[in-house]
């Protein structure tokens, strides 16, 4: 019996300790994760940020602090940070050839919700395609047709393709063409009747 402290003093405690802190560090990332990105949600939806930016942003947060913690982990192992980033690296590159499609639409769908050349509730009409638009995803966007159908449309195509967006007319004040006065497009003040 007396034998049996030094042998776990040299095989389990060497494991044990950076384990028990490894864990506390996942826990605590965890949390600070959570932490922060219900933080930026909440500040971002005060400022009236769109709902795609405000998830946007908490998620890139939120795997930001998990990516910190990973690497913190690591280095209590004694493996180097580095060996993660190349990891990384290596597998994002993999990722990326093999989901080529799916990362254009995601970067297309990022830009669609930044630039916003439509929003919900107006008619487009793109390739054969024309309806209202429902929802506008990081992937796709939906249309609903006259018929009832719902179209999913790859926003790859929204961004590389001719829309035709007809529920936003333009606004003829900002175009020069409008009389304040009366209201009539073209007139101009010495074409007024009786004036």
């Amino acid at each position: 019996m007396s034998d049996l402290w030094p042998r776990l003093n040299g095989t389990i405690l060497p494991i044990a300790i950076p384990t028990a802190q490894a864990l506390v560090v996942i826990v605590v990332t965890l949390y600070l994760a959570s932490w922060l990105r219900g933080l930026i949600r909440s500040s971002l939806k005060r400022t009236r940020a769109d709902t795609g930016v405000v998830l946007l942003v908490g998620r890139l947060a939120f795997f930001g602090v998990l990516t910190l913690g990973a690497m913190w982990v690591l280095a209590i192992y004694g493996l180097p940070p580095t060996a993660l980033l190349a990891t990384l690296g290596v597998a994002s590159l993999a990722v990326s050839l093999s989901l080529q499609d799916v990362l254009r639409n995601l970067v297309a769908g990022l830009y669609l919700l930044v630039e916003k050349p439509f929003r919900i509730g107006e008619q487009l009409t793109v390739r054969t395609f024309e309806g209202v638009v429902e929802s506008v995803d990081v992937r796709t966007t939906t249309l609903r047709t006259c018929s009832g159908e719902r179209v999913l449309i790859p926003n790859a195509i929204l961004f590389a393709e001719v829309l035709i967006n007809r529920g936003a007319p333009p606004d003829v004040s900002d175009l020069g063409l409008a009389d304040e006065d009366s209201g009539d497009l073209g007139a101009t003040p010495a074409a007024k009747p009786g004036g």
